[in-house]
């Protein structure tokens, strides 16, 4: 509708009011946006009820409990990527996929990495798996009173969880979930592209100029790959739902997140972009670890793989390559139309990720 149209048959003095009535909103909303920015406290995550039960260095093994009788034998145990903190697994009552799990009556277990530090600069691949995963999987086991367990890997998480699964068939891996895990580094979008480029390929000098690389570098070169929706889309969704008057509180829980990161110990680093990206090793089977290859087909355990269609930072493709990979006989894949995010947080994890993930478990987890 045009201009004229619109106040055709109005006086000076409605269109005036209408005017400003206009501008009181915007202005009411712009204030309203501006105090939750510069005001609101960070709303509380990771609430699900847990105890630590074992520490490595920094590192943590929760183990979440319930009021509820647990009714799947079998545990499971969230591993997560280095960088960023993993209490999207668990962030707010309602939005959260380990309470999702807890609720349904499974034994819930998270390896949670803490805060990397100087002194952890020379921290490899080699320690996360044999030091740090294999260790708290024998400690889940111990608790549990069992010789099987459940493995879900998200992210680079996931990743590890392969290389873990591979190098060790004892205790036994009932079941592996993969969400948005990257298998094959060939054929990822913006990021593979970007990690082979002159800057990319000089990750020696990264490296050897920070040791440990902070988390600052990493936030911004992740954001860096898609940068309007990061710098500008995540404040203009925050400025509609001011307007609409909706709930902003999974937002503030999101966002709280996405700006919480931690630093990437050095040495893990230059194998991450290295070993994975540039020379796409873990496929060809060709990852060492304490000189022990890592052979994905030796992975014979129920396979789930979960990916978001419009996940810019791992490809449908890059997770979907662990079905061929893998040797198991039990195995399934799975599309939704998200974001890496969107998998464990928002409204198609709750309605479709959430039960999928629980009922795929529960069916082999007796």
């Amino acid at each position: 509708m045009s201009e004229e149209k619109q106040f055709q048959g109005q006086t000076a003095d409605d269109i005036g009011k209408k005017m400003q009535e206009s501008l009181d909103k915007m202005l009411a909303a712009t204030q309203k946006w501006a105090e939750i920015l510069a005001l609101d406290p960070w709303p509380e995550t990771g609430k699900t009820p847990k105890e630590v039960v074992w520490r490595k260095n920094k590192s943590k093994l929760y183990h979440y409990y319930s009021d509820k009788p647990i009714k799947h034998r079998i545990p499971v145990l969230f591993t997560y990527a280095l960088i960023n903190k993993a209490y999207i697994l668990d962030l707010t009552p309602g939005m959260s996929m380990i309470e999702s799990l807890v609720d349904n009556g499974f034994d819930v277990y998270m390896l949670e990495w803490g805060n990397f530090e100087w002194e952890d600069r020379n921290l490899t691949f080699n320690d996360f798996v044999y030091k740090y995963i294999a260790r708290a999987v024998q400690k889940v086991c111990q608790i549990s009173q069992t010789e099987e367990i459940s493995i879900v890997g998200y992210c680079m998480g996931g990743t590890m969880a392969c290389m873990y699964a591979a190098l060790f068939p004892k205790p036994t891996l009932r079941n592996l979930v993969l969400l948005a895990a990257p298998i094959r580094f060939d054929i990822g979008g913006t990021e593979t592209r970007w990690l082979n480029t002159t800057f990319g390929n000089d990750v020696d000098t990264i490296v050897d100029t920070f040791q440990l690389v902070p988390k600052e570098f990493i936030d911004i070169g992740v954001k860096m790959l898609k940068p309007v929706n990061n710098f500008i889309g995540t404040y203009s969704r925050l400025w509609k739902l001011v307007e609409e008057g909706a709930p902003i509180d999974n937002w503030k829980a999101l966002n709280k997140w996405v700006d919480d990161n931690q630093n990437f110990p050095g040495s893990s680093y230059r194998q991450w972009v290295r070993d994975f990206y540039h020379d796409n090793k873990l496929i060809k089977g060709e990852i060492k670890l304490r000189g022990n290859r890592v052979d994905l087909s030796r992975i014979t355990a129920n396979l789930l793989v979960l990916a978001g269609e419009n996940d810019h930072l791992v490809r449908p493709l890059q997770a979907k390559a662990a079905m061929d990979a893998l040797s198991s006989a039990d195995k399934e894949y799975h599309e939704f139309p998200i974001g890496h995010g969107g998998l464990v947080f928002g409204k198609v994890a709750v309605k479709q990720v959430y039960p999928l993930l629980g009922n795929w478990l529960a069916a082999r987890s007796d």
